[in-house]
């Protein structure tokens, strides 16, 4: 079997417009998954005007440790927080505090076991059977935090990770080139890739993973991805495209913590992702969409 496609949202719930953005590009466009987020102001608006009124939508967790407010009282992850209450790590900042052993190292990763659990049992809670975790800037990638999220997968049967082989330097061009270097997405896709083969040795037979994911390069450009991945026809196994799709005025005056993702959230390119999603339905001819929920029932579906 083959041609299996996942177009996953991340950020369901970190704002109003990143929720309508999703749902349109959803109902109208090619989404079939996203990824939810539960420290974040939007978080009940995801809840009951996306994830209740679209049964077709799969739903994972959007871990999170770079916005919003944790679901853990702050006196139980004092050092996952800063002053005001906010999370308060960056991803850099995060991995090189947990890649090597040091003193402090086995507090922080106590914190963010007890953090992650807390977010599980918070979907759940909410009704929310998440079929797959992927973080929020990619956290979920970090050595210590990667298998925690095997972990919590496999206590949970939660049946995906994202820890695909990114193709999205298969897509480079020679007009991309500048604006990539420029944009740093060769570091970002170098550092993210190395990261998944590391963590490729720490997985768990139980938990299953898109064998193709597009892209970390690409990251904020799917006009790019989901033409070029699309037009060029099926591929054995299966394929993770992430999208980003919003309604840049419905994202304005947000309280995150992290001034970077609600700059993200406001951008115009977000309304360019949305009609980037809402355009793809043309070039998905035999492909076979879905979500990582009906993946982990289909016998057939290969990595």
């Amino acid at each position: 079997m083959s041609g299996f496609l996942v177009v996953n949202a991340d950020d369901l719930g970190v704002s109003r417009g990143a929720t309508l953005g999703i749902l349109e590009a959803h109902r109208h466009g090619i989404v079939t998954s996203a990824s939810l987020a539960v420290t974040t102001p939007g978080y009940g608006h995801a809840l009951t005007e996306c994830v209740a009124r679209c049964p077709a939508l799969g739903v994972g967790l959007h871990f999170t440790l770079t916005s919003g407010r944790p679901v853990s009282p702050c006196r139980d992850v004092p050092a996952l927080v800063d002053e005001a209450g906010f999370l308060r790590w960056r991803f850099l900042p995060l991995l090189a505090a947990l890649a090597v052993p040091a003193p402090g190292r086995p507090e922080v990763l106590a914190q963010i076991e007890l953090e992650l659990e807390a977010q599980i049992q918070r979907v759940l809670a909410d009704g929310v059977r998440p079929d797959h975790i992927d973080g929020e800037r990619h956290v979920h990638l970090i050595p210590g935090i990667f298998e925690a999220v095997i972990e919590a997968a496999v206590r949970h049967g939660i049946p995906f990770v994202r820890f695909g082989s990114d193709i999205g330097a298969r897509l480079v061009r020679p007009g991309h080139v500048a604006r990539l270097i420029g944009s740093g997405g060769f570091a970002k896709s170098w550092l993210l890739t190395a990261l998944t083969k590391r963590d490729r040795r720490f997985a768990h037979p139980a938990v299953r993973t898109a064998g193709r994911f597009a892209s970390y390069l690409y990251s904020g450009k799917p006009g790019i991805i989901l033409e070029r991945v699309l037009t060029a026809g099926p591929s054995d196994g299966i394929t993770e495209i992430m999208v980003h799709p919003g309604v840049p005025e419905e994202s304005r005056d947000l309280a995150l913590g992290n001034r970077e993702i609600e700059r993200y959230l406001a951008s115009p390119d977000r309304a360019a992702e949305l009609s980037a999603c809402l355009a793809a339905r043309k070039w998905a001819t035999g492909w076979r969409l879905a979500t990582f929920g009906q993946l982990a029932a289909e016998p057939g579906a290969a990595r």
